[in-house]
């Protein structure tokens, strides 16, 4: 039987983010796992055109207020747990800090503007690139 001691969890504040924690802190119940919440911070045209340092101070808050929902969820279930705030292309983040996890746990979905899409770009990306089991939670 497998057995998932160190769960990652991609996070973006949406409510798509928040069911697979959700489903996570579950998971982490029943096997004794340490959640770690990561969210990704994609980098942008605007990137371009102004100093990226500032850009990245003012993403990085955003970053860490889209974590909130979901560390106070894992605080109401008692999982231990730990957060990342980082930066890049969210999949390929997400793919480089799976390493030393057993499993990835991510929404269908998140802020895309593209609601009619049952799976996101970064969960199919994902499910196709990693080494780890990837539950992709509705």
């Amino acid at each position: 039987m497998t057995s998932f001691k160190r769960i990652l969890v991609g996070v973006d504040g949406s409510e798509n983010a928040l069911r697979a924690v959700g489903f996570a802190a579950a998971l982490a119940k029943g096997f004794g796992a340490e959640i770690t919440l990561a969210h990704v911070i994609a980098p942008s045209d605007h990137d371009l055109l102004v100093g990226k340092a500032t850009y990245a101070d003012k993403d990085f808050k955003v970053g860490g207020e889209r974590l909130k929902g979901a560390e106070r969820l894992l605080e109401q279930e008692g999982v231990p747990f730990r957060s990342t705030v980082e930066f890049g292309h969210p999949a390929e983040q997400l793919l480089r800090l799976a390493e030393g996890h057993d499993l990835i746990v991510v929404g269908t979905r998140g802020l895309s503007p593209f609601k009619g899409i049952l799976i996101g770009s970064t969960s199919t990306r994902l499910a196709q690139g990693s080494k780890v089991p990837v539950t992709i939670v509705p």
